[in-house]
C-alpha cells in the first residue's frame, strides 16, 4: 500500500453518535495498520476525550484540538503545540463575557469550564440531547471565573470551545471574534464555534508530524467531513470526504465516499488499499 499514514477525523467520519466505531471502520483501520500505515486520529476533541473505541486502536499519535496540540499517545506528552497566546485568549474572553453561553477551555489534554455550567447545560443553556454526551462524558477541571483564571495562571489554551450556540447568536459572536487578530474560527457542526490560534489547524499539524516522521504528504491519506477538516483534506496526497459532509469538505477532498453512518471511512480506505 502506498499510504504510510492515515489521518482520520472522529465525529461524523470514523465514529457514529459521537461514541461508536462501526465494526467495518475498525476492521479497515486495522487492516491498513497491518499493511504498514500509521493511524492518527485528527479531531477537534482534546486528548482526554478520545473515545475508548479509538484509544483501543494502535495509535501512536493524536492530532487534537484542531491541531492545537499533537500528543504522543504512548507517553501522553505534547510533541507539537500551536496554542492561543494568553493575551489573545483574554481578549476573546472579554467578548464572551457579554454572552450567556456554554464555554470550555482545552488545556493539557483536558477541559476547563465554569463550575456552574455542566449542571445547567440542559435547562439554562439549552444544549440539545445530541450534545449531552459532550458534557456528561468529560472530566472537567473547574474555575469560578474565566477571566480571572486567565489573568492569574497565564494559561495559553489549546482551543476555546463553544459547543452550542442558539440560532441567531452564532453569527453575531462569529463576527465579533473574527475581528480579533491571531485567531482561526471553525465549526465541526453547524451550531458551534471552535476557536484556535491562527497557526493551529489539522493540515499544519499533520504536515509537521509527517515531517518529524519522515513521511511525504503524497504518502498520506486524510478522511473528514466538515470545515475543521478542510486544511487536512487539502494537505494529504489522497483524501476522502464523507458523503454527508459539508460542501467545503467535499470540495477540498480528492474524492467523496459514502456517508459516515454508511461506513464511508471503511469504503474510502479500501479504495486506497486497492491503489485508487
Amino acid at each position: 500500500m502506498g499510504v504510510k499514514l492515515i489521518a482520520f477525523d472522529l465525529d461524523g467520519t470514523a465514529i457514529v453518535k459521537h461514541k461508536y466505531l462501526p465494526e467495518a471502520n475498525r476492521a479497515a483501520l486495522l487492516e491498513a495498520h497491518e499493511l504498514g500505515a500509521i493511524l492518527v486520529p485528527a479531531t477537534g476533541r482534546m486528548r482526554d476525550f478520545l473515545p475508548e473505541c479509538v484509544r483501543e486502536l494502535p495509535i501512536g499519535y493524536a492530532i487534537t484540538s484542531n491541531g492545537g496540540t499533537v500528543y504522543d499517545m504512548g507517553t501522553g506528552r505534547a510533541v507539537i503545540e500551536n496554542l492561543i497566546p494568553n493575551a489573545t485568549a483574554r481578549r476573546v474572553q472579554e467578548i464572551l463575557d457579554g454572552y450567556d453561553v456554554y464555554l470550555e477551555y482545552y488545556s493539557g489534554g483536558g477541559a476547563i469550564t465554569r463550575r456552574d455550567m455542566p449542571g445547567r447545560a440542559r435547562g439554562h443553556f439549552g444544549l440539545p440531547e445530541s450534545k449531552w454526551h459532550f458534557v456528561d462524558g468529560k472530566e472537567y477541571r473547574f474555575t469560578d471565573d474565566f477571566s480571572r483564571m486567565l489573568a492569574e495562571t497565564g494559561l495559553c489554551p489549546e482551543k476555546i470551545n463553544l459547543p452550542y450556540l442558539p440560532e441567531g447568536l452564532r453569527g453575531e459572536i462569529w463576527e465579533r471574534l473574527s475581528a480579533v487578530e491571531g485567531l482561526r474560527l471553525t465549526s465541526s457542526i453547524p451550531d458551534n464555534i471552535e476557536i484556535n490560534s491562527a497557526e493551529a489547524h489539522k493540515g499544519g499539524a499533520l504536515r509537521e508530524l509527517c515531517g518529524r516522521l519522515g513521511i511525504g504528504m503524497g504518502e498520506v491519506m486524510a478522511l473528514g467531513d466538515n470545515g475543521n477538516d478542510v486544511t487536512m483534506l487539502r494537505a494529504a496526497g489522497v483524501s476522502a470526504a464523507m458523503g454527508d459532509g459539508s460542501e467545503d469538505a467535499k470540495a477540498a477532498a480528492t474524492f467523496v465516499t459514502a456517508a459516515h453512518d454508511d461506513c464511508g471511512l471503511a469504503k474510502a480506505i479500501k479504495d486506497a488499499v486497492k491503489g485508487r
